[in-house]
């Protein structure tokens, strides 16, 4: 899925997971979606987590984490 899917199912409370993750990271938000949680671990907010991740290669390869 792309970058907005993902951000899309996260507002909905799912977690997503990249092509770059290890098999065991994923990303979720908060209901307000003003805050992501790393695979529950790092907390940090949307624009600190996707200003390191301009590249063309982070709008694409989205999924579930299961």
């Amino acid at each position: 899925m792309t970058k907005q899917e993902a951000i899309e199912q996260m507002q909905k409370g799912k977690k997503v997971t990249h092509r770059y993750f290890t098999k065991d990271e994923w990303i979720e938000s908060n209901l307000h979606g003003t805050m992501l949680f790393l695979s529950g671990r790092v907390h940090c907010l949307p624009n600190e987590f996707w200003r390191d991740r301009t590249d063309e290669s982070w709008n694409s390869d989205w999924e579930i984490f299961n």
